[in-house]
């Protein structure tokens, strides 16, 4: 059984013991670390995944998380949840977002999901999207685009007629499975562009790139334009779904 270094970020030492408890005996090896302070007077390279346990006033530190291990995947777990905290913990990079009423079975499945690369939701923020966004897509040829800015502001040259292609299917909550279906190319083809794609834009996940374009005015073509999201905040968008969790969450490929 393959283990994988966590870290379990939080200011709550009960949560942290808990969580620790919680994970002794899974193949989730924990590292302990006590709040993002601590994280730059630590050797955390071998780090693959986070559990941040965050509240209204310490969403940011998803945000810290992501900036000190860019390569780690980060769950976030809400103590107090609202809207505006998840919106946050996703933007700032986290690849889930569970809140504190979560069973300990689906806090490992979750784990798991993520650390499989794919991401986990909640099913009432995945319902809104869908009652927003347009449901059927007419696949087409689009032009390549040029001129753009990637998600830290600097410039990107262009995306080609494909990559766009892909944007559309991530931001229309379609797995590599459908995106390759609808386009008439082979599954690992999507792969190779969805990675290319998060290069490009130097964002960390599929759910960021798809925000990534909706912000950008890239989506089209049948899929929703940022401005349908506006009573959500910012505009946020899923991929793929995958499993059900009993928690109401969904885990997204």
């Amino acid at each position: 059984m393959e283990h994988i270094d966590t870290l379990i970020v939080s200011d709550n030492r009960m949560v942290r013991e808990s969580l620790i408890a919680l994970l002794s005996g899974t193949r989730f090896t924990v590292r302990q670390v006590e709040a993002s302070m601590a994280l730059h007077h630590c050797d955390l390279r071998a780090a693959r995944l986070a559990l941040v346990v965050i509240d209204e006033e310490a969403a940011g530190i998803v945000g810290q998380v992501a900036e000190a291990l860019p390569d780690v995947k980060i769950v976030a777990l809400a103590l107090r949840d609202t809207e505006g905290l998840m919106l946050r913990s996703l933007q700032f990079g986290a690849s889930a977002y569970l809140t504190e009423d979560v069973s300990p079975t689906d806090l490992l499945k979750t784990l798991e999901v993520v650390i499989a690369d794919c991401a986990v939701l909640p099913m009432s923020f995945l319902g809104r999207l869908c009652l927003a966004a347009d449901p059927v897509r007419a696949p087409g040829p689009v032009a390549a685009l040029t001129g753009l800015q990637r998600a830290d502001g600097t410039s990107l040259s262009s995306l080609s007629s494909r990559e766009v292609n892909i944007l559309e299917g991530l931001a229309l909550g379609e797995s590599n499975k459908v995106i390759a279906r609808n386009l008439d190319i082979a599954e690992a083809t999507v792969k190779v562009h969805v990675k290319a794609i998060l290069r490009k834009v130097r964002v960390k996940n599929r759910t960021q790139a798809a925000v990534w374009a909706m912000n950008k005015g890239i989506v089209s073509n049948g899929s929703a334009p940022a401005d349908r999201y506006g009573s959500l905040g910012s505009p946020l968008s899923v991929v793929g779904g995958r499993d059900h969790f009993s928690s109401g969450a969904l885990a997204l490929a």
